[in-house]
């Protein structure tokens, strides 16, 4: 009985550092105050230059062959931006740049982009690029970074 209330308390004990560590990690941090002066760099830093990323997250799309899917492309994107003001374009407007990667990739697959042993990324990483700037007046764009891609097979007939 003993052994069943010490592990009890230790699950609570346990439970409620990981609630508190948690709570103080994601509570909201205060804004710095506005100054009026120049920000100031620390020695080999550089006062906003970014880099600014975007996570695009994970596009799935299915390969076809004779009306049957044959295998899935698996895609982690990141979006790197040219300013933090078009990194927050980029965000507000992601989902018609998803929708337009994913288009790109329905492409790719169609065109057999994705056939064989070998997938050249980079042709893959321009196409996304065209596709995403694509959605934008200017080209907040400067990379597409694939940081997954892979082909899955589909066992089933």
């Amino acid at each position: 009985m003993k052994a069943v209330l010490l592990f009890a308390v230790a699950a609570g004990l346990a439970f409620a550092g990981g609630y508190g560590a948690g709570r103080y990690e994601t509570r909201p941090r205060p804004a710095a105050p506005p100054s009026d002066a120049a920000p100031t760099a620390l020695a080999g830093e550089s006062i906003g230059s970014g880099p600014y990323y975007v996570e695009v997250g994970q596009l799935v799309v299915p390969m076809l062959a004779k009306g049957r899917t044959v295998a899935f492309i698996l895609t982690q994107i990141t979006l790197e931006a040219n300013s933090n003001d078009e990194a927050s374009l980029v965000r507000r407007r992601l989902p018609h740049a998803r929708s337009a990667m994913l288009e790109t990739l329905f492409g790719l697959a169609g065109s057999g982009s994705f056939d064989g042993p070998a997938v050249d990324p980079l042709a893959v990483s321009a196409a996304l690029l065209r596709s995403a700037n694509g959605q934008y007046s200017s080209q907040p764009i400067r990379t597409v970074l694939i940081d997954r891609l892979l082909r899955q097979d589909n066992s089933r007939s």
